[in-house]
């Protein structure tokens, strides 16, 4: 009879300490959310010089912007999405608790909290936001090029 305890305990404890048990998608999207990494993820995102970078890379090939002229548009787009964050924040929880499984997020929140999963989650969006940069013009070519089939697609 002691052992069956023992035993029982044991599954208890191992289960009832598991994130995955404990914790709704929904509770474990906010954990995740309010990672100190997530949270400079989204600063870092927002601030001026990230939205001056996404914003070039969004500009036809050949556009012409002074320095000044691509900072001050930094400025004004990193203010509206800074206004915006609150909200980013609510549809973030709430795809990351649609999108992923328990499991999933546990993971997300494990790694993300070490100091390399967290060095990496802060470059993964300037990583992205250069190499579409670059892709950028390639992308306006190739869809140029297919605009008469988009076209004819959509008057069907």
């Amino acid at each position: 009879m002691y052992r069956i305890s023992q035993f029982v305990i044991a599954v208890l404890v191992v289960f009832a300490s598991s994130p995955t048990w404990a914790q709704s998608r929904s509770e474990l999207a906010e954990q995740y959310s309010a990672l100190p990494a997530v949270r400079q993820m989204m600063d870092e995102m927002f601030s001026p010089a990230a939205s001056a970078a996404q914003f070039k890379a969004t500009l036809p090939p050949g556009f012409e912007i002074t320095d000044d002229q691509l900072l001050r548009v930094g400025e004004v787009m990193s203010d509206v999405l800074i206004g915006l964050q609150p909200r980013m924040v609510e549809l973030q929880k709430a795809a990351i608790a649609d999108v992923f499984t328990e499991e999933e997020i546990q993971a997300m929140i494990d790694f993300h909290s070490t100091d390399i999963g967290a060095r990496i989650l802060i470059k993964t969006q300037p990583m992205f936001t250069a190499v579409m940069g670059q892709l950028t013009p390639e992308i306006v070519q190739a869809m140029g090029a297919k605009q008469g089939e988009i076209s004819d697609i959509l008057s069907e």
